[in-house]
């Protein structure tokens, strides 16, 4: 089978993968503000919820990086870097600003038109203590995602002059000498931070920043480079062929790597201050997910859980849903949760069941109301070509001629 034959093959399943995640962070903040992670051996489980932001972290290495991974492989170069930029632009920027605009008015008083409120707009508060935790919460992960955004054009086209005029087999090895050397460094850094395997790098500013999550986003990539060399080779025999045939496998070694990161947490920290044996198992399992979708495989295989049409759709809100759930928790808890955090399980469960019908509510919205109009507008200028999620369920050939396209919209994440 070609390579192009191989890519038609497209890439089922992250949609889903891309719900799962959005829910495990909804849940863990659900979690906290019900009270149940408060102590008892359900806490730490709860606490590990909210690495479904490393989860978005990887994909979004793998999707963005495999065009390029791509063009290297066929030396047909790299995407056009100002349609990359206006894409990212486009797919990002308003349905933050419309959510973080909402914080600042209301009960959420979230000082967004203060003084620092170009940081909230910019996408820079992560780097100052004063304004790390303002805003709208959850939107640090996407500071880090606007950064890898803005150097992932630079490291192709590194990596292109030192792969130039390489085989496809070679031209692989160097991409993956050079993702491995960004990861290793990420880790080394973090560990000098911590000075200890296990201790945390409380307050540290690079560790929210880049610098200390590159690792995450690096296992993405040596993925992208996998799915690029399989889409050319296929695979015949060895560990990649079983990976390929039972992916099953790699979601449950996935599962009893987080479940093995559970007693390596130390109180509830915040994701990017966790100690390295912690921060290291939870990219790792977050990867073998990634890693069971990502390769190319037969039709029938794609008849699994992720693949599901109502997990797919809430992956595709998922982004409106990351940005407006802990807005909708914030309205909500204080009837649901009348005397505040009391731990019941009962109490839990009813909270969570009515934030992630508002969250889903406020995702649809900022779906059809917002994202999928400009991109249909941006698109529609640059010749009325589909958007990329849109065409990719329209059309499955048309996300592989234009790759771009396609992972482009599916690593448009939240996080």
């Amino acid at each position: 089978m070609s390579a192009t034959a191989r890519a038609r093959e497209g890439i089922s399943g992250f949609d889903g993968l891309r719900a799962v995640a959005a829910l495990t962070v909804l849940t863990y903040h659900v979690g906290i503000a019900s009270g149940v992670t408060r102590s008892g051996w359900l806490a730490p489980v709860g606490w590990e919820l909210k690495a479904g932001v490393a989860i978005f972290f990887v994909i979004s290495g793998a999707l963005l990086y495999l065009p390029y991974a791509r063009g290297l492989r066929d030396g047909s170069g790299a995407p056009d870097w100002r349609r990359y930029a206006r894409r990212r632009a486009v797919r990002i920027l308003p349905a933050y600003w419309l959510a973080l605009s909402v914080t600042a008015i209301g009960p959420f008083h979230a000082g967004v038109f203060g003084s620092y409120g170009w940081r909230y707009y910019g996408l820079s508060q992560i780097y100052a203590s004063q304004t790390l935790f303002g805003g709208l919460g959850v939107a640090w992960s996407l500071c880090v995602e606007v950064t890898f955004y803005l150097a992932l054009p630079l490291f192709a086209m590194f990596v292109a002059r030192l792969a130039s005029g390489r085989r496809c087999g070679g031209a692989a090895w160097v991409q993956l000498i050079l993702i491995g050397a960004l990861g290793l460094g990420s880790l080394s850094l973090r560990a000098a931070v911590a000075g200890s395997l296990s201790a945390p790098t409380q307050g540290a500013t690079l560790m929210v920043a880049l610098p200390g999550l590159l690792d995450w986003f690096a296992i993405g990539m040596s993925l992208a480079v996998l799915r690029a060399a399989l889409e050319a080779s296929g695979v015949s025999s060895g560990v990649i062929a079983a990976l390929v045939r039972r992916p099953g496998r790699c979601v449950l070694l996935a599962l009893a790597v987080f479940a093995a990161a559970v007693p390596t947490q130390r109180g509830d920290t915040f994701l990017p201050w966790y100690g390295l044996v912690t921060h290291l198992a939870i990219g790792l399992a977050s990867g073998l997910l990634v890693a069971s979708v990502i390769v190319p495989r037969p039709a029938l295989a794609r008849r699994r859980v992720l693949c599901h049409p109502l997990l797919a759709w809430l992956g595709t809100i998922s982004y409106g849903i990351y940005l407006w759930h802990l807005l909708v928790l914030q309205l909500l808890a204080p009837h649901l949760l009348p005397s505040g955090p009391s731990g019941s399980l009962a109490g839990a469960l009813i909270t969570w069941l009515v934030v992630v019908a508002g969250a889903v509510i406020c995702g649809a919205a900022s779906w059809y109301l917002v994202e999928r109009p400009l991109q249909r507008f941006c698109a529609g200028r640059r010749g009325g070509r589909q958007p990329g999620h849109m065409a990719e369920m329209a059309a499955p050939v048309h996300s592989t001629l234009d790759p771009l396209n396609s992972a482009g919209v599916a690593a448009d994440h939240l996080a």
